[in-house]
């Protein structure tokens, strides 16, 4: 068995959210590391692959991952800012970012920086915006290359957000490639209606599980068998990184029972239905408390409840 259950490549940075007039709130942001922290506080072996400045900034952002229990280990330390979004919430808690990462750190990751034994894990986890530009894309691949002489099996979040891409032609190619290479792929509704619909799964990730979010509706998980699940009602203060700690969840369950490709969990029709169905449970506990508190992860603590159907 593997050294750790889950390894996350991609962005670190910080969310900064105005709390007032003149006065901001930092959190740590950035899908994998929202994702590797919500991991770490189910007690999951969780690592992060990425790069921060050698600055204030990354110095702060690698010290909150660890305290989180996340390996950071794997995080490059470059001669570059650390980069920033600016999170702005409406009335019903959904955010929208102003990026500040032009040549920041995390884009600037490339594949020399990236360790052999890196993605050793159960799942190794990447998302469909780190293939927007160079020379972070080839640190993509080079990850990924990694993950599978490894034995990982490889979970891709396709994170759709068409205004980062230059053309939609590009940005469909990119997540083709990842989705062909993944036997887990997580998409929301809206993510695959910018991508041409479910059809765009069954093209490019016939073999995958699927595990397809609606927010706050019913998610669902396809493979060798189908199973779906409500969302748990919440008020939502902030929607920022519900889908990550969603996906963790996913991640923490199967990893817990040893669901990897090519057991029952992903072959046997009854057993993938059983452990996706807690799956799915485990990720919409983890969204709904994240959706309660301002902050990618400030909601994930007290996950007693979790962690008990991890393995039952």
């Amino acid at each position: 068995m593997s050294a750790r259950d889950v390894v996350a490549f991609g962005e670190i940075l910080w969310d900064v959210y105005e709390t007032g007039p003149d006065t901001f709130r930092r959190e740590p942001g950035g899908a994998p590391a929202n994702l590797a922290v919500a991991l770490a506080r189910l007690g999951m072996r969780a690592a992060i692959v990425g790069a921060v400045s050698r600055d204030a900034f990354g110095d702060a952002l690698v010290a909150r991952l660890a305290a989180s229990g996340v390996d950071t280990s794997e995080i490059a330390r470059l001669p570059a800012r650390t980069g920033l979004a600016f999170v702005r919430r409406d009335a019903r808690g959904e955010p929208s970012f102003l990026f500040y990462r032009h040549e920041t750190a995390d884009m600037m990751h490339g594949p020399a920086h990236l360790r052999p034994g890196c993605a050793r894990a159960t799942f190794a986890v990447c998302g469909t915006s780190t293939m927007v530009r160079e020379p972070l894309a080839s640190a993509t691949r080079r990850f990924l290359d990694l993950a599978e002489r490894a034995g990982a099996a490889v979970a891709v979040d396709l994170n759709v957000r068409a205004h980062l891409w230059p053309t939609p032609r590009a940005m469909r190619a990119a997540m083709a490639e990842l989705a062909e290479r993944a036997a887990i792929v997580k998409a929301s509704r809206e993510d695959l209606a910018a991508l041409g619909g479910e059809a765009f799964l069954r093209r490019h990730a016939p073999r995958a599980v699927h595990v397809v979010t609606s927010g706050a509706g019913v998610a669902t998980a396809e493979g060798a068998g189908r199973v779906e699940r409500s969302a748990l009602r919440a008020k939502c203060v902030d929607a920022t990184g519900a889908g990550d700690a969603f996906f963790a969840g996913v991640l923490a369950v199967l990893a817990s029972r040893g669901a990897v490709p090519g057991s029952a969990a992903f072959t046997d029709e009854a057993t993938f239905e059983a452990i996706f169905s807690d799956a799915l449970r485990v990720g919409h506990m983890l969204g709904r408390r994240v959706v309660s508190k301002v902050g990618a992860v400030s909601g994930l603590v007290g996950l007693d409840r979790e962690r008990r159907l991890l393995r039952r």
